[in-house]
């Protein structure tokens, strides 16, 4: 009986290695080509938010973004927040923000932390407010009001008071009046201390238009509240 030849064997387990090997490099160059796929777009969707937001910046009418642009660029922000260069993020870019991409401004603020939040905040508080920028400001005060901080209260009621006295006594200047005393009841609701530390300012507010029902009754909330801390 002949014996088996195992000579062949070897040359087998080459070949088997070899093609082992061909289907790790193509492997890799396909998960390579994936990885630069998607930085391309990742950058490309950067590039377009950057320049989406400078147009935001820009002051002029056709700035304002449509609401399906804003959804993108509030997508891209919640994916790479710390995305944005400091410039864009300065006091002048953060107004133009809040005047022609309300809801993106909105996000830049929630993004952020506390201390930086208010900074947003207070960059877009003008001086005077007119009656919409009045109504968004005190809704997004509402909203995070146990994030506001006291810099950012005074802040808010100088550009109040400014408002009221670029306005003629009637319905606009009572709506800034009744909208800040809201706003001013929740913030006491949530620290009760800013009584004390705005007891003269709020109160100097309120006794300027004591013809509005709810400005003289934060007025006696701050007097009250101040008596029972003595």
């Amino acid at each position: 009986m002949e014996s088996l030849q195992l000579a062949p064997l070897p040359q087998l387990l080459s070949v088997d290695a070899s093609v082992a090997e061909d289907v790790r490099l193509v492997t890799d160059g396909i998960a390579y080509a994936s990885i630069m796929l998607q930085q391309r777009a990742k950058q490309a969707q950067t590039d377009y938010v950057l320049a989406q937001l400078a147009t935001a910046a820009q002051s002029t009418n056709s700035a304002s973004l449509s609401p399906q642009t804003m959804a993108q660029v509030i997508d891209t922000l919640e994916k790479q927040p710390d995305m944005l260069p400091p410039e864009m993020l300065d006091t002048e870019h953060i107004r133009m923000y809040a005047k022609n991409c309300w809801n993106v401004f909105e996000k830049l603020v929630d993004l952020a932390d506390k201390e930086e939040a208010n900074r947003i905040i207070q960059g877009a508080i003008a001086q005077p407010m007119s009656i919409v920028e009045h109504n968004a400001l005190a809704q997004l005060l509402i909203d995070r009001i146990g994030i506001v901080l006291p810099d950012t209260w005074f802040r808010y009621l100088n550009a109040v008071e400014a408002s009221c006295r670029s306005q003629q006594p009637g319905s606009a200047q009572v709506h800034n009046v009744r909208l800040a005393s809201k706003v001013f009841n929740h913030a006491l609701d949530a620290n009760s201390a800013l009584a004390e530390s705005m007891s003269i300012e709020l109160c100097s507010f309120c006794l300027s238009y004591t013809q509005v029902k709810d400005a003289t009754d934060l007025y006696r909330r701050v007097l009250n509240a101040n008596r029972q801390n003595r």
